[in-house]
């Protein structure tokens, strides 16, 4: 009876990385197509921050 709730707990938490994993490599590769640049009246300028 162990054996079997410890399959069922080892189980569960393979597939719940495994869901994890294919939602994030979704999110990674996904084309996103409504990007938003903002443009500022001073977009000449080059300010590098350090």
């Amino acid at each position: 009876m162990r054996y079997s709730i410890m399959l069922q707990v080892v189980a569960s938490i393979t597939l719940i990385f495994l869901g994890t994993a294919a939602l994030f490599a979704w999110l990674q590769y996904r084309q996103v197509t409504d990007e938003i640049t903002i443009q500022t009246p001073n977009s000449q300028r080059n300010i590098v921050m350090r």
